[in-house]
């Protein structure tokens, strides 16, 4: 009984210092400079295996192979914060905390159906929005197809897709 009422009363301590934690306002919010290196290796940790649990509880996406709807897609919502070859991403994307990936640099490392994942329903608190309400699946499908093409693509090869009609 000891051990209960004293795990009971630990738990209440615990739950009373988060309240008093979150009231104060000790816990800095702001986009500028870096996290914690616990609390980022944290967050980061639970994202990626969040994604990966809740992308194999689906079944995987057809794979598309129109590239060109999905360079159109990513030049006009992704690049801005994940930027591609030969571009930097603009002022607002280099501003969010956590950064976002480079994915021409970082997308090899995420299954077709954890980049569907991601793109279709966002990651909290990072700046990634979902687009399952405002893309189709065919758009989303395209753009993970394209995403997928970017390890590896060169500056020029990125500049092609942009000449093309």
């Amino acid at each position: 009984m000891k051990f209960i009422s004293g795990f009971i009363f630990a738990f209440i301590l615990l739950a009373i210092a988060g309240l008093a934690v979150a009231f104060t306002g000790v816990v800095s919010v702001t986009a500028r400079g870096p996290d914690n290196p616990v609390v980022a290796w944290f967050l980061t940790t639970a994202m990626h295996r969040s994604v990966a649990r809740q992308a194999a509880a689906q079944p995987a996406p057809a794979p598309s192979t129109d590239l060109k709807a999905g360079f159109r897609l990513y030049n006009e919502t992704c690049v801005y914060c994940h930027g591609g070859p030969g571009k930097d991403p603009v002022d607002f994307g280099k501003g969010l905390n956590p950064e976002p990936p480079f994915l021409p640099d970082t997308a090899a490392g995420w299954t077709t159906a954890e980049l569907y994942w991601i793109v279709r329903n966002g990651v909290r608190m990072t700046g990634m929005p979902s687009f399952a309400d405002s893309h189709s699946d065919a758009d989303i499908r395209a753009v993970v197809a394209f995403v997928q093409k970017l390890p590896g693509m060169t500056a020029e090869q990125y500049a092609e897709y942009e000449k093309a009609p």
